[in-house]
């Protein structure tokens, strides 16, 4: 009976130690009530892929832009709208030169509004290969910037960092190729395109080009006397002296050798010459110094004038050669003017010889061979007559002046 009781009371424990357990274990695995998450398609993610969707847009037209102004419009356009905010001001330094950007609305290009300017300002650094090129500035108008922007920036600075970089680069490589490395003047291709561009441009407003080629006097003896290297460096001090006596709009081009072409767009005839005159001035007093020599050289000077109908480069190159060939055949160091071509004088022929030359000496009508030279015949032994005219005569006519350099 006692037996019986206890293994009442012990089946009865373990039912309730099992129970007891069961209960536990389910307690356990109840999910804890959290936020509902936001169904597919909500509001938020919808917002969330358009904005990512519009930096990416944004990252592919600035690829896209080939030309720096179309750069400087897509940021000073875009930016704003991305960011949330009303103005923006973004500038950059490349090569020691400060280049705006997306100017201060209301301001000058040259104002700092980080400095002079109403409103807050927030500040990100553009940045190439942890090198700082420039600065984004954000007007936060007195109020906090929103957390989604400044993660923005993270994205968005790069990238305009990136483009103005590249730009950069782009313009340097152009200006290697179309300028010549030891005077500074524009290449032969690049001074013809230019030309072509200024001679369209002057026919549309009916203005008047002044073209001038200039040739170094002797400077092939420099060479010879002092060596390539200072030849070079007078080269060098030549493109020198013409950036300074020139005006940014003029033309320096380095035709060959120690040949230069000048470009006056907007010039007649009158202050074409004081140009010149000038120019050859200033060469000569240019003074190059290499090794233990001082070295200056003068220099001839053909002008040319583009009239309305003249559009045709080679034409106006042409005379303006021309006009220095003249001034070099009648001495070079001075200016010679050739305004348009001379008339061709006709072409005089000497009658058609006899079959022989040389007749029988028992032929009373035989010729003097001692009027024709020959092998060891001297030539005071030959009548001369008069020669073809001079290649100076040839180049001169009625509309050609020539104009000296001062002493």
């Amino acid at each position: 009976m006692l037996v019986t009781i206890l293994l009442v009371v012990l089946i009865a424990a373990i039912v309730r130690y099992r129970a007891r357990k069961r209960a536990v274990v389910n307690t356990e695995n109840v999910p804890i009530p959290s936020e509902p998450a936001p169904a597919e398609g909500s509001e938020g993610d919808i917002d969330a892929v358009s904005w990512e969707q519009r930096i990416l847009a944004f990252a592919l037209e600035l690829r896209r832009s080939a030309s720096r102004q179309r750069v400087h419009q897509v940021i000073a356009q875009k930016l704003p709208e991305l960011l949330g905010v009303e103005r923006v001001w973004v500038v950059a330094r490349f090569g020691g030169r400060r280049q705006v950007i997306v100017p201060h609305h209301g301001d000058a290009p040259d104002v700092n509004p980080l400095i002079s300017g109403d409103g807050d300002w927030a500040t990100f650094p553009l940045k190439v290969s942890d090198r700082v090129i420039g600065i984004l500035g954000v007007d936060i108008a007195n109020r906090n910037l929103p957390p989604r922007t400044r993660r923005a920036m993270a994205t968005i600075g790069p990238l305009i960092a990136e483009s103005l970089h590249t730009l950069d680069m782009i313009s340097q490589l152009r200006e290697l190729s179309s300028g010549d490395q030891l005077t500074g003047c524009a290449t032969r291709q690049s001074g013809l395109q230019r030309l072509q561009a200024e001679l369209t441009r002057a026919h549309r407003a009916s203005r008047d080009v002044a073209i001038l080629m200039l040739d170094l006097d002797y400077f092939k003896s420099i060479n010879d006397r002092f060596g390539h290297h200072c030849g070079d460096a007078v080269l060098t001090a030549i493109g020198r002296t013409l950036l300074q006596t020139l005006r940014v709009s003029d033309i320096r081009c380095r035709w060959g050798g120690e040949e230069f072409l000048v470009v006056l767009p907007e010039t007649g005839i009158e202050q074409a010459k004081r140009v010149a005159v000038t120019l050859a001035r200033r060469i000569a007093e240019t003074l190059t110094h290499c090794d233990s020599a001082r070295i200056s050289v003068t220099t001839s000077v053909g002008i040319t004038i583009s009239s309305r109908d003249d559009e045709d480069p080679d034409v106006l190159l042409a005379r303006a050669d021309k006009a220095l060939y003249r001034a070099k055949t009648d001495g070079r160091n001075c200016v010679r003017i050739l305004l348009r071509d001379p008339a061709p004088t006709p072409a005089s022929f000497p009658p058609q010889p006899p079959a022989s030359l040389f007749l029988e000496r028992r032929d009373g009508q035989r010729m003097d061979r001692r009027q024709h030279p020959g092998f060891g015949r001297r030539k005071t032994d030959v009548t001369e007559e008069a020669g073809p005219t001079s290649p100076t005569d040839a180049v001169a006519g009625p509309d050609t002046e020539a104009r000296s350099t001062p002493a």
